[in-house]
């Protein structure tokens, strides 16, 4: 900045050296903001970034918003109304449907579209009650973890080949004003580690048993996850995650600029399973730009830091037990730190997520040998988790703790099982639990759109696949 005055011609006259620099300082910021979102060793090139910031004298949170402007300006090179999609249907949302196609949010084309949103958006996509648009051929009746109403993805062919077993639930969702559009996608996938492993133990097996196989950690690699996507200006080409669950056998490490205090909620380091609520700042410091085969730029975005479900139990009791003057404090200071938790708190609202036992009685069991496991689950459960707070007041996240917890117990359980059997059950537990955890975080509803008892609203998804037709798909390979 300029700090000369006009108290003396003599000042007046100097070089404005300050100017100078101030050019200097930017074009080296920019270069290095380029190199930082082009590198593919992400921990290296945000110490790379950390350090030239420091070099140019800036103190963190303007450095950090220094880098983000110019991410913003090096994001609007390549789409210039980055920064211009709007939240809400364009055109209202029975229009918008009538010529809505699946396929076109299936095509992932969005995953390299770079869209520049505020904390305020997020905030607003994260807090704003959803409900299901009802789904044609859709069975409401299966449980999700059964994966009968699976659609396939463009990437299937590729899964295929490499015999990943690969399965999706997808709903769409909007909002009482009927004026925003939102898609959940619900994922589990099996790769397998080692081709031979799986012959040698699948030898002597048949129809069921075999199938068990994918469940066994040394055989294959288990991801689950859930992700909530806003179709911006109801365009399914549009779409933009803002929250995630995930659960895999990989622990996610996260990347922080100096002075974020999120480090102190979320820790460097996330286990599984971990939830991603997608912030400004994550939005910009995680996205990462690259030349694809053709030499064409790409963009990989949606990536943001994480904070597992014990981290996300101890941030919950400390918000549980605050007066309601620390939660107005730490309102007024923006320290919600990109989760809706602390706004919930400061309205005194609950989140209600379906108790332990119920999914525990609620799961169909198919023998004697199955119900006997869920008691021993259910009283291990209890005899190690209990919530505890201190204080008094009203516990809005008492029911959402426990919950949390039994993913991690079920989790935990996973790692300490060799039954192929029983690790079955624990990832269908852990289906039905995360589905519970993730609609109740995010306001998501199960309560259908009607106009006179009928659905008022109907989306065509030819491309569900149900159990019966998968199977003669598979013995046509």
């Amino acid at each position: 900045m300029n700090t000369y005055h006009s108290h003396s011609r003599d000042k007046l006259n100097r070089p404005k050296k300050p100017q100078s620099h101030k050019r200097q300082t930017i074009s080296q910021l920019d270069r290095e903001v380029e190199a930082y979102i082009m590198s593919n060793d992400e921990e290296y090139s945000l110490l790379k970034l950390a350090s030239t910031l420091k070099s140019l004298s800036l103190p963190p949170q303007k450095a950090k918003q220094a880098v983000k402007e110019a991410i913003k300006e090096n994001i609007k090179q390549y789409d210039d109304h980055a920064d211009q999609y709007d939240l809400y249907t364009t055109n209202g949302l029975e229009e918008e449907l009538q010529s809505f196609d699946v396929s076109d949010f299936m095509e992932r084309s969005w995953q390299h579209r770079p869209i520049i949103l505020s904390n305020n958006d997020y905030m607003l996509l994260q807090e704003c009650e959803k409900y299901p648009i009802y789904i044609d051929r859709y069975d409401y009746s299966l449980p999700l973890h059964k994966f009968g109403n699976n659609i396939n993805f463009h990437n299937e062919s590729d899964f295929k080949r490499r015999k990943i077993i690969n399965s999706n639930d997808v709903q769409f969702y909007t909002t009482k004003d009927e004026n925003m559009l939102f898609a959940k996608v619900t994922n589990l996938k099996f790769e397998p580690i080692n081709y031979h492993h799986i012959k040698e133990a699948g030898s002597g097996l048949e129809g069921e048993e075999k199938e068990k196989l994918r469940f066994n950690p040394r055989l294959y690699n288990r991801t689950f996850s859930i992700s909530l996507y806003s179709l911006l200006e109801g365009d399914p080409k549009k779409s933009h995650p803002f929250v995630r669950y995930d659960s895999a056998s990989m622990t996610h490490t996260n990347t922080f600029l100096e002075g974020d205090k999120r480090i102190e909620v979320f820790g460097i380091e996330s286990d599984n399973p971990h939830f991603h609520f997608q912030n400004e700042d994550d939005l910009l410091l995680c996205i990462r730009k690259y030349r694809d085969g053709d030499r064409r730029i790409r963009w990989k975005t949606g990536k943001c830091n994480s904070i597992d479900c014990k981290h996300l139990v101890r941030y919950l009791l400390s918000l549980d037990n605050k007066s309601h003057e620390e939660l107005e404090k730490l309102d007024r200071q923006n320290l919600n730190y990109g989760m809706p938790f602390l706004n919930i708190k400061v309205k005194g609202k609950k989140i209600n997520t379906i108790s332990v036992d119920k999914i525990l009685e609620n799961y169909p069991c198919q023998n004697e040998k199955e119900r006997q496991y869920l008691e021993e689950l259910k009283c291990s459960f209890k005899m190690l988790y209990s919530v505890k707070s201190v204080g008094g007041g009203e516990k809005s996240f008492k029911k959402l703790i426990s919950s949390l917890q039994f993913l991690q117990f079920v989790s935990d359980e996973r790692s300490n099982t060799q039954d192929n059997g029983k690790l079955e059950l624990l990832s269908n537990l852990e289906v039905e639990c995360a589905t519970g955890v993730v609609n109740s975080i995010t306001n998501c509803s199960e309560k259908i759109i009607e106009k006179d008892y009928k659905p008022k609203y109907v989306i065509d998804n030819k491309l569900i696949k149900h159990n019966d037709e998968e199977e003669v798909e598979r013995l046509k390979l």
